[in-house]
């Protein structure tokens, strides 16, 4: 598990998993909003075709990968903060966590709260993580609230040898 970490960040790790799943209908056209993107190379391109597309990102160290992705997208922008502290009166199409929730020091049903609030009716959340009781927790609400589009494994054909660990990616649509 160790190496999780640097695989999770390689760029050709990010382009695999971008031709494995196809997540443009829940991003092209859409306000979007990825929570912890790390450097932002993993659903990259969707970039242009997303309206808006906003990285919220605690670690300040990947402030330099989001001005480069600044100059190539325009419509690309960016806030260094943790998801406890982020603060907006803007509403999001999309919302995207892909293997943060674990990460994010908020009581399950506040973490939760906080998602619907910025969730537009009928938008999406594309949601990864592993299966710790915590996050299992904030699954059970968003089953109970939202309804449940896609389930895919985390590391499908040849990662799967990887054996990282066992995660899942779901798409769920807000009523």
């Amino acid at each position: 598990m160790k190496h999780t970490h640097y695989i999770r960040q390689s760029y050709l790790f990010c382009m695999y998993r971008n031709a494995m799943y196809d997540f443009q209908k829940y991003l092209n056209g859409k306000n979007v909003l990825e929570i912890g993107p790390n450097k932002g190379a993993l659903f990259e391109k969707y970039y242009p075709k997303t309206r808006k597309y906003t990285l919220l990102e605690p670690n300040q160290y990947f402030e330099k990968d989001y001005k480069k992705l600044q100059k190539k997208h325009s419509n690309v922008f960016y806030e260094i903060g943790g998801f406890e502290d982020f603060k907006t009166d803007e509403k999001f199409d999309s919302i995207v966590m892909m293997a943060v929730i674990s990460h994010i020091k908020m009581e399950p049903k506040k973490m939760f709260e906080k998602i619907d609030s910025i969730l537009n009716p009928g938008g999406y959340l594309v949601i990864e993580t592993n299966n710790t009781q915590r996050n299992l927790d904030v699954y059970d609400l968003v089953d109970q609230n939202y309804e449940k589009i896609e389930e895919k494994t985390s590391y499908n054909g040849p990662m799967k040898w990887l054996k990282i660990d066992y995660r899942n990616v779901l798409v769920y649509r807000k009523a």
